[in-house]
């Protein structure tokens, strides 16, 4: 009976702690993040824009021709929109495939697309413009893409990230050599980017939470 009486008064065992779930993607956080990213991408483009007045110290030491060393300083004045555009995606990817990013892996993509200009200078001296932006142009997205399949461990997001790079810098290579007609289309792509920026926030939606979901 003593026995039965110790087991009925023995304390019972706290219960486990329920896991609260903090959201991640919110709308704050939508807004920090984009402002870091406008600080991050304006940085990268003016040191693409000091690549581009090198590509003019090289082309004087007879290193690169003028033709590729106009073209090179021309990239680069597309830096911010390019850079800005990239990481504002792989927001949107975040939110879209629930998957998270930290700020080393945004500044590491940042990166992978700033040093674009410093090898496509280094390559053009010894090929023409348009295979160095090529080369360029693969190494660049690959490179991102696998990075993004890695975080991410989902080919449709790595898929999508590879397809939003390969149509800007195909996008920047048509308005290099179009010349005069180049502020007309850009102003008319930015135009339509702002639009699809539009619409992919009219799809965002809160959860119960704060949780930002793209439907």
């Amino acid at each position: 009976m003593d026995t039965m009486n110790d087991f009925a008064n023995r304390p019972m065992p706290p219960l486990p702690a329920t896991k609260v779930s903090v959201p991640r993607h919110t709308t704050a956080w939508l807004g920090v993040q984009t402002l870091v990213i406008a600080v991050f991408s304006a940085i990268i483009a003016l040191i693409a824009d000091g690549i581009g007045d090198y590509g003019a110290e090289r082309q004087s030491q007879g290193l690169l021709s003028e033709s590729s060393s106009l073209m090179v300083s021309d990239s680069a004045s597309y830096c911010f929109a390019l850079i800005a555009i990239s990481l504002i995606s792989i927001t949107l990817i975040e939110v879209a495939f629930r998957k998270y990013v930290n700020y080393l892996q945004y500044a590491l993509i940042g990166c992978a697309l700033g040093l674009f200009y410093l090898m496509l200078l280094a390559l053009a001296e010894f090929v023409p413009f348009w295979a160095a932006y090529g080369i360029v142009t693969v190494m660049t997205a690959g490179l991102i893409t696998l990075f993004v399949k890695g975080i991410t461990a989902n080919v449709k997001a790595a898929g999508l990230t590879a397809g939003i790079l390969v149509v800007e810098y195909a996008v920047i290579l048509i308005l290099i050599y179009i010349g005069s007609l180049a502020l007309l289309i850009g102003s008319i792509l930015l135009f339509v980017i702002i639009a699809l920026a539009m619409y992919f926030t009219l799809r965002m939606r809160q959860t119960a939470d704060g949780e930002l979901i793209i439907k």
